[in-house]
């Protein structure tokens, strides 16, 4: 087997690490050459990041999450539903989803998210990706089996609008989310974020939920409460879902510690 043919296989998936294993220039060129236009143009933007989205820590975060997923739902659920995912930047995990066989829609604010996507995503039928103002009205997009809607709401003013509009579109809904500690059930502290940062809030204001604010509009909203607070979606020393309350206030403004959920619409409503 030839000794670039891994290296090949690395830059046909668009990952960037490929080019760190080149031996030497002879290498970099037959890569290059071999690379079709759109496969350069994705491993030399992937190269020029470090930050934001292209940060190394998604790699392992992302994994964790998909790995959840999986085993709450199975494998076998996702063929053939409807998924919207919601704040996707580079529809990596809805991409996972589509080319498992759902049906999947993934929306961002920024085009810039959407395009990079269309690109890295081309060959995944069952994907669209659509630029949509997430702080505006979105429930024209229709209704799904699933919405998953993670590492969005903290970037959004208006949270508690934003979920009622995703409560009307689905009976199921997986949210990740940074919140801040505290057990207020009407807490929501508002924080400025870096408009021009790819994975910050579109319109520079984001804010930090209590969780129990958030549950609390699930059950109005007549949702049951699933809590997924397990260490095993912990990554590095980025994000924590295993954290106990100090109740301080705190807005874990190095976006540390999260929570998971999982809401399912019911005939009852669920007490805080």
């Amino acid at each position: 087997m030839s000794p670039l043919l891994p290296v090949w296989r690395k830059l046909r998936q668009g990952t960037a690490a490929a080019l760190s294993q080149a031996r030497d220039r002879s290498d970099l060129l037959t890569i290059d050459l071999t690379w079709t236009p759109i496969d350069r143009h994705l491993a030399h933007v992937a190269l020029s990041n470090r930050d934001g989205l292209f940060h190394h820590s998604y790699h392992d975060w992302r994994t964790r999450r998909i790995e959840k997923l999986l085993e709450l739902y199975g494998a076998d659920y996702f063929i053939g539903r409807s998924i919207l995912e919601l704040g996707c930047g580079h529809a990596e995990i809805g991409a996972f989803f589509a080319d498992l066989g759902a049906n999947v829609l993934a929306v961002d604010g920024r085009a810039k998210n959407i395009n990079y996507a269309r690109l890295r995503h081309r060959n995944v039928g069952r994907l669209r990706l659509e630029v949509h103002d997430l702080e505006t009205d979105f429930t024209s997009l229709g209704n799904f089996d699933l919405i998953i809607n993670f590492g969005l709401l903290y970037h959004l003013r208006d949270v508690g609008t934003h979920l009622r509009r995703c409560f009307s579109l689905t009976d199921d809904l997986v949210l990740e989310t940074v919140v801040c500690d505290s057990q207020d059930p009407d807490l929501v502290l508002l924080r400025d974020e870096n408009a021009n940062a790819e994975e910050e809030a579109l319109r520079g204001t984001g804010s930090r939920p209590s969780p129990f604010f958030i549950e609390r509009l699930s059950a109005e909203n007549g949702f049951s409460i699933e809590r997924i607070f397990s260490g095993d979606l912990n990554s590095g020393k980025q994000f924590c879902y295993d954290w106990q309350h100090r109740n301080d206030g705190s807005p874990n403004d190095d976006l540390v510690n999260r929570r998971f959920w999982r809401f399912r619409r019911s005939q009852q409503h669920y007490p805080i």
